[in-house]
């Protein structure tokens, strides 16, 4: 075998050498670096997409099951007085207490006292008491909650109140302190304007619904804004 083919069999035999092994590994890490941040970045992707789903069909759940809870108010009339008592029992800017004389899924055409109001883990509850019947077709009602259910979680504090009180002329009804009866005999709507947030770390995520509710049973009649 001559020298030169000892050189060219050398060097085949040579394999990589310090240099290039060290360049491989500095293109290996690029690599794995820009894989894990794409998955990290498709990972939160995903659960951001999770959440705002979520997020959104709570929110969607909870305004058609608060609107409907609205239209069906009804005064509550009371054995030996003129003047029946308001739709509204009780009205905050996070709770609201209504009487609703309409079947809300009773087997019975009875009247039930809601109560729809955020509690101290920021969940909306809705809350029924069912009526007991009195002489001459009037009601009251059973102090312990017949049935008590979540409307939605997570919900968040926004500038704007979770419910609005507004007059037939879509004015909001001012008040100095806790609504009077003739105050609440005044509602004639009420605006919701219900936002729910799963994460407080993820902005993000946050959803919000605004409506305006009509209670079509109370004997005012509202104009539309």
């Amino acid at each position: 075998m001559t020298r030169w083919q000892l050189l060219r069999a050398g060097k085949r035999e040579s394999g990589l050498s310090l240099v290039e092994l060290l360049v491989s590994m500095v293109l290996l890490g690029v690599l794995l670096t820009m894989i894990s941040g794409l998955y990290i970045s498709a990972t939160r992707s995903l659960d951001q997409a999770k959440s705002l789903g979520s997020n959104t069909r709570q929110v969607s759940n909870g305004m058609n099951q608060v609107a409907r809870v609205i239209r069906a108010a009804t005064a509550n009339p009371v054995a030996g007085h003129p003047l029946t008592d308001p739709a509204l029992e009780q009205a905050t800017a996070e709770a609201l207490t209504l009487y609703a004389y309409v079947n809300l899924g009773m087997s019975a055409q009875r009247p039930v006292k809601i109560q729809l109001a955020v509690d101290a883990d920021r969940r909306l509850i809705e809350t029924r008491w069912a009526s007991i019947a009195l002489a001459g077709g009037f009601f009251t009602f059973e102090t312990t909650p017949q049935s008590t259910r979540i409307l939605a979680e997570s919900v968040a504090p926004s500038g704007t109140a979770l419910f609005r009180y507004l007059d037939s002329a879509g004015v909001p009804v001012a008040s100095a302190g806790a609504f009077t009866a003739t105050e609440l005999r005044s509602i004639a709507a009420i605006s919701v304007n219900l936002t729910v947030q799963a994460s407080v770390t993820d902005a993000r995520s946050v959803v919000t619904l605004q409506n305006t509710v009509g209670m079509p049973n109370v004997s005012l009649s509202r104009v539309n804004p």
